[in-house]
């Protein structure tokens, strides 16, 4: 092997180590009480997450090593790093069960639907090998920019929400990652239904940036956490409607009087 294809064997794998240690920022950031420092180091390790796809992809060094170290990169800058900043930023000494602080083991359960959501990705990529058109689950970087713009968006706006509240919206985007509603991983710019959803997109966002700046990141994964779960819906609809027409095919013929 040449010092080329080492160095484009490395490449990817330089931008993954650089999402962990975004990760390991994050963490450290929360624990010291900079949440707003910590909810920018999960986006950017999300940026960088994305990053190492494509550059193996474009050098032509995708392999099964750097499946295995990216999906440890995610536990830890996806899963670890969110976990903690949700703990730290909205759910520590508010949630308290005698003497226990039930903050933490909630905080916990995203971590845990997040490891679990990536060891079912990994079986079923070496099921089916070859290009993945779907995710089956939220995908954890979407989960974890989710709760990072929101924390990002709270702190630099001074707000707020309850405990309750922030419960509740942890233990959806837990449930999305374990569950079997199915998220676009690419969109196709020639069909017209993706068309139409880049500029309610657009349109979206651009309302968020005007209105409210700081929860641009969070509009953006809350609306494609909201696409997945509208055409999931739709996709039932339509399966539930075609099988009552071919279990009852009188019903769809007009009767005369």
């Amino acid at each position: 092997m040449t010092r080329l294809s080492k160095a484009l064997f490395v490449l990817p794998t330089l931008f993954t180590l650089t999402s962990v240690f975004m990760g390991l920022l994050s963490v450290v950031s929360a624990a010291e009480g900079n949440f707003r420092l910590s909810a920018l180091t999960i986006l950017f390790a999300i940026l960088f997450d994305c990053l190492d796809g494509r550059v193996a992809r474009l050098t032509k060094t995708q392999s099964d090593f750097g499946i295995q170290i990216d999906s440890l990169a995610d536990v830890v800058s996806f899963g670890i790093a969110p976990s903690a900043l949700v703990y730290m930023a909205l759910l520590k000494g508010r949630i308290i069960l005698g003497t226990m602080d039930l903050g933490l083991p909630l905080a916990f359960l995203f971590l845990a639907a997040g490891t679990i959501r990536l060891a079912r990705y990994n079986v079923d990529a070496a099921r089916k090998p070859g290009p993945v058109k779907q995710f089956t689950g939220l995908p954890i970087p979407a989960a974890a920019g989710c709760l990072a713009g929101l924390v990002f968006g709270l702190t630099k706006a001074g707000q707020s929400i309850s405990a309750g509240v922030a419960v509740v919206f942890l233990l959806t985007l837990s449930f999305l990652m374990v569950s079997t509603v199915k998220y676009r991983k690419k969109v196709n710019l020639r069909s017209l239904d993706s068309k139409m959803l880049i500029s309610l997109m657009a349109v979206t966002l651009l309302v968020v940036a005007v209105a409210r700046p700081a929860y641009f990141a969070f509009s953006f994964f809350a609306f494609y956490i909201a696409v997945g779960l509208a055409e999931g819906t739709l996709r039932r609809l339509f399966h539930v409607a075609r099988k009552h027409r071919v279990e009852h095919p009188s019903d769809t013929k007009l009767r005369r009087p």
